[in-house]
């Protein structure tokens, strides 16, 4: 029972980071679990477990800590939803080697929270479980204003880094780029997934980029390699809630 437990959580871990769906075929045989049973009849289970160990071992590596649950919230911002979008902009830069202003993730890419205390490469495929790319692309700032504009309009928010904005009656009143106001002419480096790049979520950039890079980084493994570089710099992964989006007289998500 115990090997058939266990097979059975391996074949799920390696679900999570399968890089695209696949097709399986599978058969089975009723064995009595009793004193008839022999171990040595079970070696179709122990050569699928030999395989993937190795596998299942970088999985379950232990890459970072954190003291508290790092939770999905709803609303306009949530310690995870930042932690998600800082990250983004931070992989954006590492890549092209040069400051990006704003990041772009969506909610509902995020499917579960952060648990509280070692955190490993499983738990973040969990929670970043879809295989979307990082893409840069150059805006316009007066598009980035109107883009931005729209979204405050549709009630709903998606998660942001590098942003200070206050949305008043789904209107945006305040809207700051690196701690300044947008400057209209000025071309601004925007972190986002190929998911949203592509019109996910309702959510549409390619037709205001000036120009797009995709850095071919997938999200969930570029959180990684932050995570990594947070704990080798004696981090601990603690993100917050910094009031950069403010909801003034209206329900948003």
């Amino acid at each position: 029972m115990k090997k058939l437990l266990f097979l059975t959580a391996t074949i799920l871990l390696l679900a999570a980071c399968s890089p695209s769906p696949k097709e399986f075929q599978y058969s089975w045989e009723y064995h009595y679990m009793d004193s008839t049973y022999e171990e040595g009849e079970d070696l179709t289970a122990a050569q699928i477990i030999t395989k993937y160990q190795p596998m299942l071992a970088d999985l379950m590596e232990i890459i970072g800590y954190t003291d508290r649950v790092i939770k999905k919230e709803s609303g306009a911002e949530s310690e995870l939803s930042n932690f998600a979008a800082d990250a983004m902009r931070i992989i954006a830069e590492t890549s092209i080697n040069e400051p990006v202003q704003v990041g772009l993730t969506n909610y509902g890419g995020i499917r579960t929270d952060m648990p509280k205390g070692d955190v490993r490469v499983y738990d973040i495929y969990s929670i970043f479980p879809f295989n979307n790319k990082v893409v840069i692309c150059k805006v316009k700032g007066s598009n980035l204003k109107i883009f931005l504009d729209k979204m405050a309009e549709k009630g709903r928010m998606e998660c942001l880094s590098g942003v200070e904005l206050v949305v008043d009656n789904k209107k945006l009143t305040k809207c700051y780029v690196a701690g300044k106001p947008i400057d209209d002419n000025a071309i601004y480096n925007f972190a986002v997934n190929d998911f949203l790049l592509e019109g996910g979520d309702g959510v549409s950039l390619g037709s205001i980029s000036e120009s797009m890079v995709n850095t071919e980084v997938i999200m969930r493994d570029g959180i990684v390699d932050y995570i990594k570089d947070l704990t080798a710099a004696g981090q601990k992964i603690d993100p917050k809630k910094d009031g950069r989006i403010v909801i003034i007289n209206n329900e948003m998500r």
